[in-house]
């Protein structure tokens, strides 16, 4: 088995670098990078023999000493090769017969360990304290790029090392983008402001969002804001170890439905995270997923208005065998600023 995610190297190994693939069988564990990162590995892998190329990684694999000298199989991630790296195994291992795999990594790393459930703890927890800090900077005039750059600073002094993605705020009619990147569009009164970022701990990541309002909420602005977050807390008690994936979508899907916002809702009503932003489970209407315990999950359900804003609400959760546990706790009511 060949693979090639960074993610998934990290998960595997502890790898934390750019350039790097490993080979598992069931006689040998041999983890592959180049130069730049031979002091980094005798640190960071663990339980794989590890090998500094001289060459471009895929070409080096024709030198492995332990790979089968005649015809084997060799699996690779499907959703992860480029086909330019596929067509360079062709040629330097031309006795390999390859075979794609899917999700036999991902359902490995989508039940979660309790080291790993700490780390992304820790990553709620700084996504959690950034928030309360961030709120009293939201006011008229600000930029919603000055938000996104004080966002990623504060997480960043709080330990985390770096963004799990770029963050999103998005304000007015901008908050109908659900994931609407932030502008020099200036924050004004009486607008939506919809805050969706989050934290690397250790490899691990948080995910939430959090939508406030800037000034008195009129009655509309109220009303979607009430059906969003009423609908979040149904999607999150539905959450339990054996349930469908799809079910706990439409728990929270229907209820908008029902009150008239069934078009504005078009996206999942979640996602696993872990040591990626989006991993196994998926949480839409045409998932096969099941959930299991241990599996950390975003709950996120939003009503988007072209050409008058959106509301989405967000938080981590984690399955466990007596119920969700949210770990993302900062206030996720209604803020009038």
């Amino acid at each position: 088995m060949l693979v090639t995610a960074p993610s998934h190297l990290r998960y595997l190994c502890g790898f934390s670098g750019s350039n790097g693939l490993s080979l598992i069988s069931g006689t040998q564990r041999l983890f592959l990078t180049d130069f730049r990162y031979k002091d980094q590995v005798k640190k960071e892998v663990k339980g794989f023999q590890t090998q500094i190329a001289d060459r471009e990684l895929f070409t080096s694999l024709s030198g492995v000493k332990k790979l089968p000298k005649g015809k084997f199989r060799l699996g690779f991630e499907a959703k992860n090769l480029t086909y330019a790296n596929f067509l360079k195994l062709k040629e330097v291992l031309p006795k390999a017969e390859l075979v794609p795999t899917h999700n036999l990594v991902e359902d490995i790393v989508a039940q979660k360990e309790p080291k790993e459930i700490e780390k992304i703890k820790k990553a709620a927890e700084i996504v959690d304290e950034v928030f309360d800090e961030i709120v009293p900077q939201i006011k008229p005039g600000v930029s919603e790029m000055e938000l996104a750059a004080e966002i990623e600073y504060r997480m960043k002094k709080k330990g985390a090392s770096g963004s799990a993605f770029e963050p999103i705020v998005a304000s007015g009619y901008r908050s109908a983008l659900p994931h609407g990147r932030a502008s020099h569009k200036k924050l004004k009164k009486g607008e939506f402001v919809t805050l969706d970022f989050g934290a690397v701990y250790d490899g691990y990541v948080s995910d939430l969002t959090r939508t406030v309002l800037l000034g008195h909420a009129d009655a509309k602005q109220r009303k979607i804001y009430s059906i969003v977050y009423q609908a979040q807390r149904r999607g999150i008690a539905a959450l339990g170890a054996g349930k469908q994936a799809k079910a706990v979508d439409r728990v929270a899907r229907e209820f908008i439905k029902e009150k008239g916002f069934g078009s504005n809702f078009g996206h999942g009503l979640g996602h696993g995270i872990g040591v990626q932003v989006h991993e196994s489970p998926v949480l839409n209407p045409h998932s096969s997923d099941v959930l299991k315990e241990n599996m950390v999950v975003t709950i996120e359900p939003g009503i988007y208005i072209s050409k008058w804003g959106g509301v989405r609400i967000e938080d981590d959760v984690l399955v466990t065998s007596n119920g969700p546990e949210v770990l993302t706790s900062c206030h996720n009511e209604l803020l009038e600023l």
